[in-house]
């Protein structure tokens, strides 16, 4: 397994201010489409539905067909940033997950303009597609592995699955219509204040588990 440093851009809206963004720190975690759909089952019904929800033709529609899928979508779209390589020139080319997590917050990438969100996490990767797996994210920016996602791989996505938890979110950070950082009180929502940012308080560091282990 892999441990992969992600970000989230995310709009602010009515649904999603200040406050929602600080829950996701401080409990709640960012969850997909389809398990905020099904937040009412029980908890062998929410399991069972997630596994039966995860595959290859879902991920593909996800990634491919978003638009669509979106509202339903059981995976969460991050951005880990990518290499591009210029076919007749060899040139290649650095796509950074800040500025790909601002364009999607901002809604940039739309051609549009507002306020919204980037959050700092990790998630598990496998070094192999299990788009059907629960617990680990797609490393669908490798082109090698998933050849159907060149259309959006500038995007350097991992697709995460069902939720990422709380205590994988570093942080949270705002970002104004233009793309600058902006200033909120992150303290009085409960988090750690560090310059512009929210920080979790209850944050494990992807060093917590490593494979790296010390001598006896």
């Amino acid at each position: 397994m892999l441990l992969q440093w992600c970000l989230k851009g995310i709009a602010a809206s009515k649904e999603f201010d200040d406050q929602a963004a600080a829950d996701a720190l401080n409990g709640g975690g960012l969850a997909s489409a389809w398990l905020r759909g099904n937040a009412k089952s029980n908890l062998l019904q929410g399991i069972a539905g997630s596994h039966v929800i995860l595959s290859q033709a879902t991920l593909d529609a996800h990634v491919n067909n978003f638009g669509v899928a979106q509202a339903k979508t059981p995976y969460i779209s991050l951005s880990a940033g990518c290499v591009t390589s210029d076919p007749v020139t060899g040139k290649t080319t650095v796509h950074s997950a800040l500025d790909t997590a601002i364009g999607f917050a901002t809604g940039a990438v739309w051609g549009k303009a507002h306020k919204g969100y980037v959050f700092s996490l990790w998630v598990l990767v496998t070094p192999k597609p299990a788009p059907e797996l629960p617990g680990f994210g797609e490393e669908v920016r490798d082109l090698n592995q998933f050849h159907q996602f060149g259309l959006y791989h500038h995007e350097g996505e991992v697709a995460a699955k069902l939720i990422v938890p709380h205590r994988q979110i570093e942080y949270v950070e705002k970002y104004d219509e233009s793309g600058a950082s902006q200033p909120v009180n992150w303290s009085a929502f409960g988090l750690t204040q560090t310059s512009n940012r929210g920080a979790n308080r209850e944050f494990v560091s992807p060093e917590r588990v490593n494979n790296l282990r010390e001598m006896i």
